[in-house]
């Protein structure tokens, strides 16, 4: 018993470093894709600086007419938005061009060539491209988290960083398993064009308080975004733990973690059974 436990804890470790190698192999070609188009990685650039700076001036006329929106302040808001410029971008350089490429695999049929890989699909579908022009937003979007937590003079410890990384992995993969549950739907609508669409609508609802969203339907909406497809929380939950203190619910946390699990082992099954239609 005891030499098999051994052996197969021997395999787990030989699989988990394959694995990372593969992973280390994406990021280099990704890297070298980039570097052979600069001019686009620097516009790219370029106009994320420009979306952000729109969003800036958005900001600016709301609270140059008001104090505060639900009870979020100027500088509150501001963290909520670079909160979510980094789970965002962070989506964007390891998933989104991946997903959004699924279904036209699927529709094309070059899906075939990647199930015929001795890889786990799922891995090499989501991380096989990463979009590094995209992280640029990440850096922006600490920056301006740097800037707010400043501004209020609120204590950002180490317990803080931590629980704010969790928050944002736990968003950045909620993300990801809704949008590859949405993108593997394409085994059954055939052409889906949309997953763009989809990333926008999705990702709309996520920027703003959450508290905007409970007068509407009786609340009915605030409860669906929040713990039916929960993206509401992607980006408040981190933002409330770190700026807005009085609102934050300790609770929220583990369950933002069990959601994301869910999330993305359901998109496993959801991806694993629609193979059997493919």
């Amino acid at each position: 018993g005891g030499v098999g436990c051994a052996a197969m804890l021997r395999l787990a470790a030989r699989r988990r470093r394959r694995y990372l190698r593969i992973a280390g192999c994406c990021a280099r070609n990704g890297l070298v894709r980039e570097l052979g188009f600069r001019a686009n990685f620097v516009m790219t650039v370029l106009s994320e600086l420009l979306w952000l700076g729109m969003m800036l001036v958005f900001v600016e006329i709301i609270f140059n007419n008001t104090s505060s929106v639900r009870g979020w302040n100027n500088y509150q808001y501001l963290f909520l938005m670079g909160t979510h410029f980094v789970i965002t971008s962070l989506f964007v350089v390891f998933f989104f061009g991946n997903l959004q490429r699924l279904s036209e695999l699927i529709r094309t049929g070059g899906l075939d060539f990647v199930l015929l890989k001795p890889v786990q699909p799922q891995f090499l579908l989501s991380l096989e491209r990463m979009d590094y022009a995209a992280g640029a937003n990440a850096l922006l979007g600490l920056g301006l988290c740097g800037f707010a937590v400043q501004r209020l003079g609120v204590r950002f410890g180490a317990v803080d960083v931590g629980l704010f990384a969790l928050l944002v992995a736990s968003g950045v993969f909620t993300l990801y398993g809704l949008m590859f549950i949405f993108s593997t739907s394409s085994v059954w609508l055939i052409r889906q064009t949309s997953a763009s669409h989809f990333w926008f609508y999705l990702t709309s609802c996520a920027r703003y308080p959450a508290e905007i969203y409970q007068p509407l339907a009786r609340g009915t909406l605030w409860f669906v975004l929040t713990f039916v497809i929960p993206v509401l929380i992607v980006a408040n939950l981190p933002a409330n733990a770190v700026v807005r203190g009085a609102h934050f619910q300790p609770w929220l946390v583990g369950y933002a973690v069990a959601a994301t699990i869910v999330i993305v082992v359901f998109s496993t099954v959801v991806f694993r059974w629609a193979l059997r239609w493919y």
